[in-house]
């Protein structure tokens, strides 16, 4: 302003021509303000250069309008999808997101965690970096804030989560293979996590195996190869250990894979590509997750496409109604993937 100091709420309430509390409305996102009035006070924002106060707003209202998103492995861009779907809900409630990577280590993400409560986060969306949580549940035994697990279902601790039908997802893609006349189908997905295959891979091994059992097949363990290991980087998985596993494959009569998350189609197409087998000629192909590559390799790849983004506003629907102290019992939600043939299978 002219004489050197900020514009107040009053004077965008003066310039305006409102009273200060529908200038207050309009800022907070507290209360229904009509149309017309909005326009008239943004614009007078604009011409004064009003700027909120949002750390005295939040010490009046208790709420930082910050939601912390924790991610098991942020080199996996399958997440940074889901972020864009929780901001797409969050912002629309006037939240923002602050979004921390746990690198799938169990004692970075209780770090992660205790940050994002300091910070007075009102609410945590995570991907548990293993199945168990009871370390979470100690952690936040005292907290309220609301919680709401995505993409990895969680054991030991009392929340929402919001995940994929795995068990739907990769059955749909064993059927259309053992359709198309193959018998001997191979399994292969790295896992990040350290010691234990967490549940969405679990879900995932058994849609394979029901999709076998119902066409009376026998299920072969030496066809099912899965491995743990830390974060990768994505030039590493090229070769990585499902580049290996599918070596071991090409040992057996397989003539078709599924591969269980994207990070092991990466290794083993290259593995295939390397050893000059013919997609989908000698060998058929599907995986998980439907990475931009796939549509550009040759043969393009067919995939079993999540919803990513639908997973994340499903999320933050879920944790807004929590924040607004909606009542409702806890529960998980289960969104379907869509099945894409392309040339390799």
């Amino acid at each position: 302003m002219a004489n050197g100091r900020s514009p107040t709420m009053k004077d965008v309430a003066k310039t305006a021509g409102v009273a200060v509390s529908t200038v207050s409305h309009v800022v907070n996102r507290s209360r229904f303000v009509s149309e017309e009035a909005t326009e008239r006070v943004e614009q007078a924002i604009r011409q004064l250069g009003f700027r909120a106060n949002r750390v005295a707003q939040n010490l009046r209202s208790g709420r930082s309008n910050l939601i912390g998103f924790v991610v098991s492995n942020l080199y996996n861009y399958f997440y940074v999808r889901i972020a864009r779907g929780i901001e797409s809900v969050i912002g629309k409630y006037g939240y923002h997101l602050t979004l921390i990577d746990s690198q799938e280590r169990t004692d970075l993400e209780q770090e992660n965690i205790e940050s994002l409560i300091d910070r007075g986060v009102d609410g945590l969306i995570l991907v548990p970096t293993c199945t168990t949580c009871d370390h979470i549940g100690k952690l936040l035994s005292a907290d309220d804030r609301p919680i709401v697990f995505v993409d990895r279902e969680a054991i030991g601790f009392q929340a929402d989560s919001v995940l994929l039908s795995n068990e739907e997802g990769a059955y749909r893609a064993t059927k259309h293979l053992i359709e198309k006349g193959h018998v001997d189908i191979g399994f292969v997905a790295f896992h990040f996590g350290h010691d234990e295959i967490d549940m969405t891979m679990q879900e995932r091994i058994e849609g394979y195996r029901k999709a076998h059992q119902e066409a009376g097949l026998p299920i072969r363990k030496n066809y099912i190869e899965i491995t743990a290991g830390g974060s990768v980087l994505v030039n590493e998985l090229r070769h990585a250990e499902s580049y290996r596993m599918m070596e071991r494959l090409l040992t057996t009569p397989v003539s078709a894979v599924l591969c269980g998350n994207s990070p092991a189609s990466i290794g083993v197409f290259m593995c295939l590509k390397d050893r000059k087998v013919k997609i989908p000629e000698e060998i058929a192909m599907i995986t998980f997750d439907d990475d931009l590559w796939l549509t550009m390799a040759t043969p393009s790849i067919s995939a079993v496409a999540q919803p990513a983004e639908l997973l994340g506003a499903a999320a933050a629907e879920r944790l807004m109604q929590r924040i607004q102290g909606k009542p409702q019992p806890y529960g998980c939600i289960r969104l379907k993937a869509d099945l894409i043939i392309r040339d390799s299978s």
